[in-house]
Order: structure tokens, then sequence, then C-alpha cells
């Protein structure tokens, strides 16, 4: 084996040590907020087309339910007379979301048996979303362990704290765990001291799971 053979095999095992399977977790976290952005798009959009010949309907606010409803082609006294050809392009449309929130769904049921799998303790105290945008965000698991609760705490939050340090404005209570169920139901004044135990938990979680593998 020759000098160039020996480089390469060498930065091959060294890659392989270096990539553990968290990285998939980052990766089927991308996937799924890419499709939610693109959900939340096509919704947008088709609230406004079949505004035009159901204005009520186009209100619903349960996604699910809007789209049942935009298939039953229910013309309000207000709305504008639609043909055949309008209402099928309308439909298509309604169609092709319902199979992308499946697809969401499905990777998210992935993403949870992955965390699980992973880091179990972090995706039981965090939620499987908020754990692995936080292993997102950190980098890795090692990275989200060796980090501070209170930097946890405010991670994804980083243009408010950046703003905080330069124009002395409000300091962020949160980032990423802000849509934990601890928190948001938490009443106003309680939502901070929510937020800093939440971290604090995440913390000793993240590192159980870490920890107990080496």
């Amino acid at each position: 084996m020759d000098l160039r053979e020996l480089n390469f095999k060498l930065t091959k095992e060294s890659l392989k040590k270096e990539t553990s399977r968290d990285i998939l977790i980052i990766q089927t976290i991308h996937t799924i907020d890419e499709l939610i952005k693109i959900i939340n798009t096509l919704v947008a959009n088709l609230r406004e087309r079949y505004g035009y010949y159901a204005p009520r309907i186009s209100k619903t606010e349960d996604v699910e339910k809007f789209l049942e409803l935009v298939n039953e082609k229910n013309k309000e006294d207000l709305g504008l007379d639609l043909d055949d050809k309008d209402l099928n392009s309308i439909i298509e449309i309604s169609n092709e979301i319902k199979k992308l929130i499946n697809f969401k769904n499905q990777q998210e049921k992935y993403l949870q048996e992955l965390t699980k799998e992973i880091c179990p303790n972090l995706d039981q105290v965090a939620t499987t979303l908020i754990a692995a945008r936080l292993i997102d965000h950190a980098g890795s698991i090692k990275h989200l362990a060796e980090i501070p609760s209170s930097t946890i705490q405010v991670l994804g939050a980083e243009k408010a704290l950046f703003r905080h340090l330069k124009t002395g404005s409000k300091a962020p209570k949160f980032g990423i765990i802000f849509s934990h169920p601890n928190i948001s139901k938490s009443p106003q004044e309680n939502k901070g001291k929510a937020a800093r135990k939440l971290a604090s938990e995440i913390s000793k979680a993240v590192k159980i799971d870490f920890f107990r593998k080496k």
C-alpha cells in the first residue's frame, strides 16, 4: 500500500469515528422543517384561492378539516362562480398537500424512532422535535452535552441575544425550547422559571445519553 492509499484509508476511518448516528437526526429534522415550510406556503395559497369561492370555509383553522371541506366543493353565497376546471385545479393542490402531510408524519415517526434509540432520555424530557432541533443547532449530541443549561435555554435565540448585547433590549428567556408544553402552558410570569428548569433537565438528560455510551 502506497502513501496515498494509506492516507485515504486513515481519513476514511477517521470520518467513520467522527460521524455518529446523530447526523441522521439532524438530516431528518431538516427534512421535516422544510416540509413544514412547504405545507404552510401551499395551505396559505390554497386558502387564498378557495376563499374566492367559499370565503368562510377558507378560514377553517384546522388544516386537515379545511382540506376535506375543499374536496366537497361547497360554494358559498358570497363566492365567485368557478367551473370544474378551476375547482379541479384547487382540489389537486389540496390532494398534494395531504400527501405532503402524510410524508411529514412518516418522517416524524422515523425521527422518534431515532431519538428513542440514540437519546431516549433527551427525547422523553424535551419531546422528539425539540430534541432534534437542539441537536441540530448544537451540531451534535456531543456538543449539546458539553454546553451549560443556560446556553441550552436560549439556543435558537441567537439573533435576539445579539440584539440584547448590542442595543440593551430585553434578553431572551428561551429559544428552541419555547414550544415545550411546560413553557407554553405556564403563566407569562412563570415562563422564565419554567424555561430554566426545563433547560436544566435537558442538560442532565443529554449528558446521560451521551456519556452512557462512553
